[in-house]
């Protein structure tokens, strides 16, 4: 991988198991993408000083092996290829000389004042030969009448990131909470898919449904996004 940051996994970063949770690894993961755009002179604030951002669309995380409390985690990364508008970037995560976690992810740049998609403007070096066999096939659907609804969460200043909407560690961590998350975290090992298709803003209610292994958030009808166990 092109990039490597090291962490010591706090007890304030796990569940109840002292496992890290799925939100802190998006946390980590974010931050080592910065940091990766930063050795190529595209660092976070570069890149709001020219009213950009990049903006996650869609992720597939492969836990392989749990993380807990007090363990010392390598998370590296490398983009892999720049295909249309779409960004892809790999990760991994390491504990111990053995990879606990595999993900792939893509990317649109976007202009932060109106929310408007940027053709791509950065060219940063693909590596491909990085890229860690995660494949992102069809992307989760759900039936949203056939849907229960476990919570409504209404998107405060505390969930505003600098891209002047909720961050994506923020969508996770309400996925986490439905009723049937529990089951695929109790294992430690699981796979995770989430798509995102509508930011949610300042102040928007997002009223939150699962349907088996699926879930969902929804504003005005409109969907937010769809994340998936397996």
């Amino acid at each position: 991988m092109h990039t490597y940051e090291n962490y010591i996994i706090k007890e304030s970063m796990c569940d109840c198991f002292r496992r890290l949770k799925l939100q802190h690894m998006f946390v980590m993961m974010q931050d080592v993408a910065y940091k990766d755009l930063d050795s190529c002179g595209y660092g976070r604030k570069s890149l709001l000083d020219k009213d950009i951002a990049f903006l996650l669309r869609r992720s597939v995380v492969k836990v392989l092996n749990p993380m807990y409390a007090d363990d010392l985690i390598s998370v590296g990364t490398s983009q892999i290829s720049l295909q249309g508008m779409t960004y892809t970037r790999d990760f991994i995560f390491k504990c111990n000389n053995d990879t606990s976690l595999l993900a792939t992810t893509q990317w649109f740049l976007c202009k932060i004042s109106d929310k408007s998609l940027l053709r791509p403007e950065i060219n940063t070096i693909s590596y491909k030969e990085d890229a860690v066999g995660v494949s992102i096939g069809n992307k989760p659907e759900i039936d949203c009448n056939k849907s229960k609804q476990y919570n409504i969460v209404r998107a405060g200043y505390s969930s505003i990131d600098g891209n002047m909407h909720v961050n994506n560690t923020e969508y996770v961590a309400w996925v986490c909470d439905a009723p049937d998350a529990l089951k695929f975290m109790k294992k430690g090992c699981y796979d995770f898919d989430i798509y995102f298709k509508k930011e949610v803003v300042l102040s928007d209610n997002v009223v939150l449904k699962q349907k088996d292994n699926t879930m969902c958030g929804m504003t005005k009808d409109q969907i937010n996004f769809i994340a998936k166990f397996e």
